[in-house]
């Protein structure tokens, strides 16, 4: 299977605020990817809190460091979401949406008010990309990788990060 070309351009999102994991989760995630035999190429597995257009990195960090912490991601099933062009499906592991996010959300929203285009507090939907297949292929997919319990991953730290094409997370800024 193939990686599959976006109709997105590379600049639809260029940097965001986002949740990332320990190595040993990052390797997991991306683990997970191989196994299920979605080639997504590389790529930092992440749960992104908001995207923005401009890359104004210091702003972002600012903004990430003044999150509060969070122990634990709930993980909770496999979503598959056709791109708007019907040329891929993207597979993603649902995160449960928390009162936590709801406001660290908000939060993001007022500190980079002037530099995100049009998003709302309760417009996302949690979730970690770990994949996209062309549409029509997700039989190829190999589902038996999926535990049947999926696991829970801890202490998730925020970080602005650059974004590369399809939205994948290229570069956390530390």
């Amino acid at each position: 299977m193939r990686a599959v070309e976006s109709r997105y351009s590379a600049e639809h999102h260029m940097a965001s605020v986002n949740l990332i994991f320990d190595d040993e989760q990052t390797a997991y995630l991306r683990e997970l990817s191989e196994k299920m035999n979605l080639d997504f190429g590389e790529f930092i597995p992440h749960a992104t809190l908001i995207n923005v257009t401009e890359q104004d990195i210091p702003r972002l960090k600012l903004a990430a460091a003044a999150l509060p912490s969070l122990d634990k991601l709930v993980l909770d099933g496999v979503n598959f979401l056709p791109d708007e062009a019907g040329n891929c499906v993207w597979v993603e592991l649902r995160v449960q949406k928390t009162s936590w996010m709801v406001e660290v959300r908000r939060k993001l929203l007022e500190m980079l008010d002037d530099i995100h285009p049009g998003l709302d507090i309760d417009g996302f939907r949690p979730h970690i990309t770990i994949g996209c297949v062309e549409a029509g292929t997700l039989g190829d997919v190999d589902m038996s990788a999926i535990p049947r319990q999926l696991p829970v991953i801890t202490k998730p730290r925020a970080a602005a990060c650059y974004n590369g094409m399809h939205g994948k997370v290229v570069e956390v800024v530390e």
